[in-house]
């Protein structure tokens, strides 16, 4: 399961996932949101407790990004640029408070990780049924290929001998069936933000 993951999060660099996304590439956006939502609940907590404060920030900060996206400048680093882009925003949130306050919060770290576990574990919990559902939309040999090379570690070499194929055929049909599967996982965790953004 880890090797179809990472298979289905090829990394793309910074600059050229982000001049993507300016464009106005859906897929480029989804991905971006992907990689750094847990990264961003997680520096939310160090900021304030507050886990609706954290939430609407989160999200008013992507509706932003993609509504603001031709005129933002180019980045090095994507997370910099998120992280220092809520800490903004739950700042101003939290006005009443004085950065150098903010600066102090923190809540109690046993109450912090249970919080970030518990949004993690509902995160890992809603991409796995994704997965699930990705998977069985496969055509059949690419299902087979996929079952065989990720769930059962075979190599590419012992797919192409137990599907009774050539080499060539079961490195397409994985290599088809991943590409389907990334574009298929990218647009489905896109959708929640699509629907409050149209």
């Amino acid at each position: 399961m880890k090797n179809l993951s990472s298979a289905l999060n090829d990394k793309v660099c910074d600059q050229d996932l982000w001049s993507a996304f300016k464009q106005g590439d859906q897929m480029a956006f989804a991905n971006i949101y992907e990689r750094h939502f847990i990264p961003l609940i997680s520096y939310g907590f160090k900021i304030t407790n507050d886990k609706h404060v954290i939430k609407d920030c989160i999200q008013d900060l992507f509706v932003e990004l993609w509504e603001k996206r031709s005129n933002l400048t180019d980045v090095n680093s994507i997370r910099f640029y998120l992280l220092k882009s809520l800490r903004y925003k739950i700042v101003r949130n939290l006005g009443a408070r004085s950065e150098d306050t903010l600066d102090h919060i923190h809540c109690e770290i046993h109450e912090e990780n249970f919080e970030l576990a518990m949004l993690q574990d509902e995160y890992n919990s809603f991409k796995s049924r994704q997965l699930h559902v990705a998977i069985n939309g496969l055509p059949k040999r690419q299902r087979e290929a996929i079952q065989l090379r990720y769930f059962h570690n075979m190599s590419n070499e012992e797919v192409a001998h137990i599907m009774g194929i050539n080499y060539q055929s079961a490195c397409k049909f994985i290599y088809t069936a991943l590409k389907s599967l990334r574009d298929m996982m990218h647009l489905s965790s896109f959708l929640p933000l699509l629907i409050s953004f149209f």
